[in-house]
């Protein structure tokens, strides 16, 4: 119990917001004034703000910050996380829209029930913030812990900090309660595009009520603030009709700056509108601010007097009470449009910051701007494209980030000229930086880089990558450019179009490239094999990285792949001797230049190299990912398998398929020195064809130890944080067949219509392992969640596995799992709680709305439309039910079973209710359950109710048999996921009853004529056959079967009148065409419904 903290007073990485935070606390009214009209103007927002504001609201004296419309499904989502252990929301917002704002709104609205605190900035170091973390939860006695809700603006760290705080928690043995969260992170992402998903989503647009809710603050802050309202940037820039129109017209003085002889004040400016147009959050300090205007010239005025006439364009506060005055552009549109003005004057982005380099970078920097100045010169964002099937921001599908920072690419765009020493401006303003930061390796990098991307200049970029190096010499990431300039240098002379050397190379001068490339990039590999993950740096010595380097060992790959090519298309005898299929010595007559025997020994070890490397990347990616959600960049494998092929004249093998392969070999004896394959193959073997190891548990417990210790030794330093990937799952089958491969083939080859990323999407998660085609395959294991692990009995021994999806495991229950095989070990899949349902539908009690839809009717589809507030509701229709916490608004219509019929028949399944097309308008459903017509009883060999049911989801790039997990009477619950269409299935295998409907049309023929249907209780398939009746027929409505009737059973239809009928009998089933014609003398009738001599239904016509 000693474990549970009082509340750290202070943190080196987390800002701490205290819930009793200015309690008792009081300010000086001026002070007060002056922190309210700079968060207007433009500040970054502080708790005191908000502080201001509940007072203001409470007292009478003005209204609260508005709360944009993201603010209630922010704070739901938030308090909506209650089963899982590590949660994560997501918030992304345009620059200056105000998301930071709204992010620390709800911090601040909830810090009486969460331990809140802010990420102070971007960390490598996320085991240490996951420590403090940790430590911020174990606040108070046990069973009191409040969750912690943390706020991160880094995107990039979000998943390795979810996994690093779980496994901190499970190292620490801290038991939790189950019905909250231990951390809920809450992920603040400003992006220029913001595509709407599953996150929330901030815009600068604002909405009709928002705006009414700007315009009335906007009189309070003009009835109370009336001479400074208008310089209230930050505030009206929201407000205004046309915000550019607005910034363009606060910014017009920067139209008389001119490019000569300008004063310091406009320099200043001009510094502050570069650094805040291309690092969002940046600044300057007062006191830097105040020496560049030299404070002897003006005594005592203050900062905002001197920088007249832009002073209203630039803003003065203080974050905190122990941290300096900092000054910044009132907001970062501002910042873009005077950077844009200036350059309109002739004052180019270059020239200002060669000039702000000069001027701030004289003397020691502070660390901030140095960061400051790195992000605006060498930070390159990752390209985005959407994804317009999942509604999504993703990464550019190779992994490619911009060649160089924002800045460099507008300068190299807006200004490309050249000056007379031949150096572009976007390297002069490289070379400054490298200079100035005559110890920091980034800059000089990133002139080497432009200077053989751009300019082509491979003599030049030889030598700043070489200063580079010299700055931080065991950086392998630094080594890598010396490697990639002489490999861009090689590659030069490959003809292609837009090449700017088309010329033909002699093989000595290539080979010669090709030797410094190699050299430089087994230099690289050897640095990256000295530097230790964080969990590994044992003394302390070493370099840090979170990532194993490998691009050094694939640059060797590329030098390789491209001297192939260019060799053997000059003489087809370099084929034979770069696969050493013969000598150098043999045929240097046919090539015509005996020196290039000096090469002999890099061309002998190229083959034996080549293949090590492409092994060693053929098991990276087949074992591993950067993420459970992430894919490495598909020309990784590319490469390595066209080298491979090139060099050794052999298709790079499939690492599981070797291992299948193994498993089929009577070997069974394996030592310490064997690889952690062969340790696979062994803990297979001890699996008897029945799945029982009841004879050989301990020998299995020995084998997954050794495993794990084997993985260490030769793959953890590797792989680091990097995902391990299942590469095989234990089946059903015998032998050989009880080794299913992860690629599930035969779940892919029945969505022959399924794109990658469907296949993706259903990884995530462990979604596939809910889709009935995989579980037929998979064997099915139970055990019980512990000390945040899946336990499972192996015979007589306890074995923990672990848990492919951590959030699994963080309530102890009886589980069941399937089980796959990583390169480090057993892993459990696919976790499900067990329910004991055995026959009995879940109850429903709940008190269901009936909600009449809005039936159109286009081109012969109908189209029901229909939209509630919160609550539960049925529609009347179709019985769709849904529950709701706010207004959702959708559409629906229905689908035909029929093209399904096939792909539903190699499942063993059948309709079981009707296919419904749903497309939701606005908001969400948070519980959907979906109608069936199935007559529940306890039946042989089905484990519990839900076995019985299934749910089709299916749209245009795939489709989805998930595994339902509650049944109710008349309806099953099911996620949506992002799918359109969506139906009940039952099992086939076992003989089932449906709740039926007898539909009795009168037709318009001469002879008094009757069509009988018997259908099961289907809205889709009675509005389908309404259809087709409707011309020629009236509809009799009469009552239903009583009880349910067995699916596929005959039943024959009698009269008590002389009549035809044909045919004697129809078998129950989902055919539309199944019914009775019944031609009659008589206008009276007594229809009788009989199976097996006994009648189910009658009525009187």
């Amino acid at each position: 119990m000693d474990r549970w903290n009082e509340v750290p007073e202070s943190s080196s990485m987390l800002d701490v917001l205290d819930a009793n935070l200015f309690t008792g606390v009081s300010f000086e009214p001026a002070y007060i004034e002056e922190t309210e009209k700079n968060f207007y103007r433009g500040a970054p927002p502080s708790w005191l703000n908000f502080h201001i504001s509940d007072q203001a609201a409470s007292n009478g004296t003005g209204t609260p910050i508005i709360k944009r419309e993201g603010y209630e499904a922010l704070r739901q989502k938030i308090e909506g996380r209650r089963r899982t252990g590590i949660a994560a929301v997501k918030l992304l917002h345009q620059p200056g829209c105000g998301g930071t704002t709204l992010a620390m709104q709800v911090l601040w609205d909830l810090r009486k029930t969460f331990n809140c605190a802010v990420l102070k900035g971007s960390t490598l170091d996320i085991a240490s913030v996951a420590k403090e973390v940790v430590q911020l939860f174990t606040t108070g006695s046990w069973g009191q812990q409040r969750t912690v809700l943390l706020l991160v603006n880094d995107e990039q760290i979000l998943e390795n900090l979810q996994n690093s705080i779980m496994e901190e928690i499970a190292q620490q043995g801290i038991a939790t309660r189950g019905t909250s969260p231990a951390v809920t992170i809450l992920s603040c992402v400003r992006k220029d595009t913001v595509v709407k998903g599953e996150n929330v989503v901030l815009k600068k647009v604002l909405s009709n009520e928002e705006r009414q809710k700007f315009n009335d603050k906007q009189t309070e802050l003009g009835n109370r603030y009336p001479d400074q309202c208008k310089q209230f940037h930050g505030f009206n820039i929201m407000l205004a009709d046309s915000p550019q129109a607005y910034v363009t017209q606060a910014c017009t003085v920067f139209r008389n700056v001119r490019s000569a002889n300008k004063p310091r004040k406009t320099q200043l400016a001009a510094f502050l509108s570069l650094l805040n147009a291309y690092v969002p959050g940046s600044y300057l300090l007062e006191s830097q601010c105040l020496n560049f205007l030299k404070p002897e010239e003006h005594g005592d005025v203050s900062l905002q007097d001197r920088m007249k006439p832009f002073s209203h364009l630039i803003i003065t506060f203080q974050q905190d009470t122990t941290s300096e005055r900092r000054v910044r552009m009132a907001h970062p549109v501002i910042a873009q449009c005077c950077t844009e003005l200036l350059a309109q004057a002739k004052v180019d982005r270059s020239d200002t910051a060669r000039n702000f380099l000069t001027y701030f970078c004289r003397d020691e920097v502070p660390p901030c701007l140095l960061n400051f100045i790195k992000d605006m010169l060498t930070k390159r964002e990752t390209k985005i494209e959407e994804n317009t099937q999942c509604g999504t921001d993703i990464k550019d599908n190779k992994g490619n980030k911009e060649k160089f920072s924002r800045l460099i690419l507008d300068i190299k765009k807006i200004e490309n000229r050249v000056q007379v020493n031949g150096k572009t401006q976007s390297a002069s303003v490289l070379k400054v930086a490298s200079n100035k930061f005559s110890e920091n390796p980034f800059f000089p990098q990133a002139l080497a880089r432009f200077y053989y991307i751009e300019i082509k200049d491979y003599n030049l970029a030889e030598m700043w990558a070489e200063r580079a190096k010299k700055r931080d010499h065991k950086n392998s990431f630094i080594a890598d450019t010396l490697g990639q300039i002489h490999k861009n240098h090689l590659n030069s002379f490959s003809p292609r179009p837009g090449n700017l050397r088309n010329q033909t190379a002699r093989p000595r001068r290539l080979l010669r490239l090709a030797t410094k490339a190699i050299k430089a990039f087994k230099h690289e590999e050897k640095l990256a094999e000295d530097e230790e993950g964080p969990d590994m740096n044992k003394d302390g010595m070493r370099n840090i990285s979170n990532v194993f380097n490998t691009r050094g060992q694939f640059g060797y790959l590329q030098v390789c792949n491209i001297l192939y090519d260019l060799l053997v298309s000059q003489n087809e005898i370099w084929k034979k001797v770069l696969t050493c299929n013969k000598p150098m010595g043999s045929v240097l007559k046919s090539l015509g230049d005996n020196k290039l025997f000096k090469f002999n020994d890099l061309i002998k070890s190229l083959r034996d190299d080549v293949k090590r490397k492409c092994d060693f990347f053929n098991n990276y990616l087949t074992y591993s990912r950067p993420g459970m959600q992430e894919e490495d960049p598909s020309y990784i494998r590319t490469i390595a398998s066209s080298c491979h092929r090139q060099y050794t004249e052999e298709a790079l093998p499939d690492p599981v398929s070797g291992i299948m392969n193994e498993f089929t070999k009577d070997e069974n004896t394996i030592t310490a020195a064997d690889t952690p394959e062969r340790y696979i193959v062994a803990l297979l073997k001890r699996w008897t064809n029945e799945n029982n190891t009841q004879n050989n548990s301990s020998d299995l417990m020995q084998l997954i130890e050794e495993m794990s210790h084997l993985y260490k030794r030769a793959y953890a330093k590797y792989f680091r944080s990097r995902y391990l990937c299942p590469v095989l799952f234990l089946g059903k089958g015998q032998a050989l067949g009880s080794i299913v491969p992860t690629t599930c083939d035969d779940f892919w080859l029945e969505n022959e219509d399924a794109t990658t990323d469907f296949f993706n999407y259903m990884k995530q998660k462990d979604k596939i392992f809910k889709d009935l085609r995989v579980q037929q395959q998979l064997f099915k294991f139970h055990g019980r969640v512990e000390e945040y692990h899946v336990c499972t009995s192996v015979g007589k021994v306890q074995i923990q596995v672990k848990a492919n999806m951590q959030e699994s495991v963080w309530i102890p229950r009886e589980v069941s799992f399937y089980l796959g095989f990583t390169i480090g070990g057993l892993v459990a899949l696919g976790i499900q709680t067990i329910k004991n349902d055995y026959g009995h539908p879940k109850q429903d009690l709940g008190q269901w709305t009936a909600t009449e839809p809005q039936c159109t009717i286009i081109h012969g589809v109908t189209t029901y439309s229909l939209q509630s507030g919160a609550g539960q509701f049925q529609c009347s229709v179709s019985a769709l039910r849904w529950v709701c916490k706010k207004k959702v608004r959708f559409t629906y219509q229905f689908r035909s079973w029929e093209e399904h019929t096939q792909k539903l028949n190699m499942v063993h399944c059948k309709p079981a209710g009707p296919l419904l097309d749903i497309t939701v308008n606005e908001g969400r459903f948070d519980e959907v359950y979906l109608p069936h017509w199935i007559c529940i009883v306890c039946s042989d060999g089905f484990q519990t109710v839900s076995d019985k049911f299934a749910v089709l989801h299916r749209d245009t790039s795939g489709n989805f048999l998930e595994q339902v997990s509650e049944v109710m009477s008349s309806h099953v619950k099911s996620l949506l996921y992002r799918f359109s269409t969506h139906g009940v299935l039952v099992r086939a295998r076992f003989p089932v009853k449906a709740h039926c409907s007898v539909l009795i049309f009168k037709t318009k023929q001469p002879i008094l004529t009757f069509h009988i249907h018997l259908i099961p209780c289907d809205a889709a398939l009675r509005q389908t056959l309404e259809q087709q009746e409707r011309d020629g027929s009236i509809l009799i409505h009469k009552s239903n079967p009583e009880k349910p009737l067995q699916m596929l059973d005959s039943f024959s239809l009698t009269t008590n009148a002389k009549t035809k009928i044909s045919p004697a009998e129809i078998q129950l089933g989902h055919e539309q065409a199944n019914f009775f014609t019944v031609n009659s003398t008589s206008d009276q009738l007594m229809l009788t419904l009989k199976h097996a001599g006994e009648d189910v239904w009658s009525c009187e016509i």
